[in-house]
């Protein structure tokens, strides 16, 4: 029994280690200031790069076929979505490899679930995706797979495209 407690504590405390190689502009005293390099960025505490919201206008043959969307990342590889737009409105998890960073292509892939007029209904649909995230926190996002029609039980191809802002 102790040996869960202590492989517990040491699992817990190596995921709690943070990096010593940020630069702080406030724990610098001001007389053993130096001053950072042209491309090494200062960053304040609590600061991050990392993206947390990405709010986006959609387009493509499934329902909503033009709608705004709202995406929450969880972490840089887990996010959820939600869709409203033109009569119809979704809602689905969104999983992304490698994870989301400035300047880097990553794809996605989730299972979005939603009700649609020109669906008839219900229906489901497992995109699969390419994203690109500018230095200037500008995603682009294009993704295809197949939809099912719950109420035709038939499925379908779907395609969507996204353009948006990441904060």
């Amino acid at each position: 029994m102790k040996t869960i407690y202590a492989l517990t504590l040491v699992l817990f405390l190596s995921l709690k280690v943070n990096a010593q190689n940020d630069i702080y502009a406030t724990s610098q005293k001001p007389d053993t200031y130096s001053k950072p390099k042209e491309n090494t960025s200062v960053k304040t505490p609590g600061e991050s790069d990392e993206v947390k919201n990405i709010m986006s206008i959609k387009a493509g043959i499934t329902d909503p076929f033009l709608a705004f969307t709202y995406e929450r990342l969880f972490s840089q590889k887990v996010g959820a979505e939600v869709a409203i737009g033109l009569i119809g409105l979704s809602v689905g998890p969104k999983f992304y490899l490698p994870s989301i960073r400035p300047e880097k292509v990553n794809f996605h892939t989730g299972v979005v679930v939603g009700w649609g007029f020109f669906a008839q209904g219900m229906y489901g649909y497992l995109p699969i995706g390419i994203n690109r995230l500018t230095k200037n926190n500008f995603m682009l996002s294009f993704d295809v797979g197949p939809q099912y029609i719950f109420e035709d039980e038939q499925f379908l191809p779907g395609i969507n495209f996204r353009i948006g802002k990441a904060f």
